[in-house]
């Protein structure tokens, strides 16, 4: 059945949660993020991601809405993720999580809907937001439609930085654990495989994650806290045990953009990202 193509705009009830100090630790960790900035202490601050993945109970209210019309939650693959950082999070205080659904658009055999979740403090300041696209294949109209232009879209500069991180076996499992997102399709071959996959493969989420951590380290000296934004395309699929080689370039504005690549060659993800000065 073809999601609701009428129901964008519509904003869900907010929910508030806790920064607890164990979880971003625990969640670094399970990154297979190795940076003494998200270990409990004085100056902690979050990993990148970790706040996507706090939010995640609001997303879902957004993807289990009936009136969206998701049948098969199996069908769901992560396309595009927006993080935007007004600051970093800070372990023991409670935030505000507001869903709301941007958008919902055919693409022919499958369907994208963009999820927003929008963390502030009980007073209102903003302190990040998170935009998610999502593709659900066997959700569209079946009228064949353009592919849209690739992201990012900016100019590459000279190369400025590069770096391999290791996807082991254990991590989608780890992963699972500490994010909450338990879709079986990372933890279960026999589900992976009758949905259509090869087997197993990483979160997307966890993938970005460990890329990220990267990038942290090589554009901003480990500190977190200086990423403004990243921008991010999954292109392609992550399979345990792969080595993941990410390229950084230069480009307009003083951003860098970056590529991933798995050992065959194929690239997993593209991206922006948006650094402060030290």
């Amino acid at each position: 059945m073809p999601l609701n193509f009428d129901l964008a705009g519509k904003t869900y009830e907010s929910g508030t949660i806790e920064i607890s100090g164990e979880s971003i630790a625990a969640y670094a960790a399970a990154s297979r993020i190795d940076n003494p900035r998200h270990e409990v202490g004085p100056g902690q601050v979050p990993s990148l991601i970790y706040p996507v993945v706090i939010g995640l109970p609001m997303t879902f209210a957004v993807s289990s809405d009936p009136e969206l019309r998701v049948d098969n939650p199996l069908m769901i693959v992560h396309g595009e993720q927006d993080m935007i950082f007004d600051r970093p999070m800070r372990p023991g205080e409670t935030l505000v999580f507001t869903p709301s659904l941007e958008s919902v658009e055919d693409k022919g055999k499958g369907a994208t809907y963009v999820s927003k979740v929008t963390a502030t403090t009980p007073s209102g300041e903003v302190v990040n937001q998170q935009l998610a696209t999502i593709f659900v294949r066997g959700a569209g109209s079946g009228t064949e439609r353009p592919k849209s232009d690739p992201l990012p879209p900016a100019v590459r500069g000279e190369q400025v930085a590069s770096f391999t991180k290791h996807v082991d076996d254990g991590m989608p499992g780890d992963y699972a654990a500490a994010s909450g997102d338990l879709n079986p399709i990372h933890t279960d071959p026999k589900v992976a495989v009758a949905v259509g996959l090869p087997g197993v493969i990483n979160h997307g989420l966890g993938t970005l994650s460990i890329v990220s951590g990267g990038l942290v380290d090589e554009l901003a000296d480990g500190d977190p806290g200086r990423i403004l934004r990243i921008q991010v395309r999954f292109t392609d699929m992550v399979i345990p045990g792969s080595d993941l080689e990410t390229s950084v370039f230069s480009s307009e504005g003083g951003s860098f953009l970056f590529e991933t690549t798995r050992p065959d060659g194929n690239v997993v993800m593209t991206g922006l990202v948006e650094v402060t000065s030290g």
